[in-house]
């Protein structure tokens, strides 16, 4: 049977909680990939024997992945595509044309909606401009984030991302600049055909990561009245802090309270920058129960995880999506 519109099934099913897989590059990473590289969790498609091999390790590294999460009860799950603009590829990897770039998108698409399967949604992640200057944590995108042409840099994923029926869900991570978010929300449906969302990279403090407040996030949407694309699905943050990650939640339900939202935290640890290390849980009588049903209470339709979020937390997401929501 052939998958629903992602926009109807929601709409249709107002009390339908998706579950969202965990952190696919940290994942990866934990069963012997490499992906210390530019290109980061990318970095094993881009090798001839992943194609060529279907016995070759990294590939059954990969499959195996995604049978976890989906065995953890995984509904909606994602491309392992963050770090793969057509700049950090081109520059990194020997994949130069768009081209070759499209050949890249269209294999790891297809080994992706090969290995959730047909009745699973799928989403095409898009890291943010940031991502190829290391600078989605900080939001510093120099002196003129104005200027920058964002949609140059996303266009190449773009295109392919959009015509590639494999693909229910188009999803901007890790935002960490206003200015941007501006930008993909200035995006008509004519380059923003498909349904997308947005996930935003929030300090622990509940700002955005340059300093910006959920107010200023909220006037930005509230400001374009019924101008905004009507294929913005979801609104709401990823790659943030796990004991903070509720109380961000619902500062922006108060501010958008009629926005369907999307939480996908790390899973706790906290990442030392300077000694590259992930640092124990400080907090950990924080747990996926008590903050799945504050996400929900605060309007999450799609709960998941991102750094260092194994199937293992999928399940215990799993477990209080069904436990608090009305599926």
């Amino acid at each position: 049977m052939a998958r629903p519109s992602i926009k109807k099934y929601l709409e249709s099913n107002p009390n339908k909680v998706l579950v969202l897989d965990g952190g696919q590059g940290t994942e990866l990473e934990n069963r012997g990939i490499d992906v210390a590289n530019p290109v980061w969790s990318t970095i094993p498609f881009i090798s001839d024997s992943f194609w060529s091999d279907k016995s070759s390790k990294d590939r059954l590294i990969v499959k195996e992945m995604f049978n976890d999460f989906l065995a953890a009860g995984a509904e909606i799950l994602m491309t392992t595509t963050y770090q793969t603009s057509f700049k950090s590829v081109s520059e990194n990897t020997p994949i130069k044309t768009i081209q070759e770039y499209d050949t890249l998108l269209n294999h790891i698409v297809q080994f992706s909606r090969d290995c959730v399967g047909d009745d699973k949604f799928l989403i095409g992640c898009i890291g943010p401009w940031g991502a190829h200057i290391c600078a989605e944590f900080n939001g510093d995108y120099g002196s003129n984030p104005e200027k920058i042409d964002y949609y140059n840099y996303f266009k190449p994923q773009l295109d392919n991302f959009f015509q590639n029926d494999n693909l229910d869900l188009i999803a901007f991570e890790t935002i960490p600049n206003i200015h941007e978010l501006k930008a993909i929300l200035s995006w008509d449906q004519t380059i923003l055909s498909k349904p997308f969302y947005i996930g935003l990279s929030v300090h622990e403090n509940g700002l955005l990561r340059d300093g910006s407040s959920m107010e200023d996030v909220a006037e930005v949407i509230k400001s374009l009245g019924d101008k905004i694309n009507p294929n913005l699905l979801l609104l709401g943050i990823n790659c943030v802090s796990f004991n903070h990650s509720a109380d961000i939640m619902e500062s922006i339900h108060k501010q958008l309270p009629q926005m369907p939202l999307i939480a996908y935290p790390n899973s706790g640890e906290v990442y030392d920058t300077v000694k590259k290390i992930w640092l124990p849980n400080s907090h950990p009588t924080f747990t996926w129960d008590a903050v799945v049903k504050r996400y929900i209470d605060a309007g999450a339709r799609v709960i998941g995880g991102c750094c260092r979020t194994s199937p293992k937390d999928i399940k215990e997401i799993s477990d209080a999506v069904k436990k608090y929501s009305e599926n």
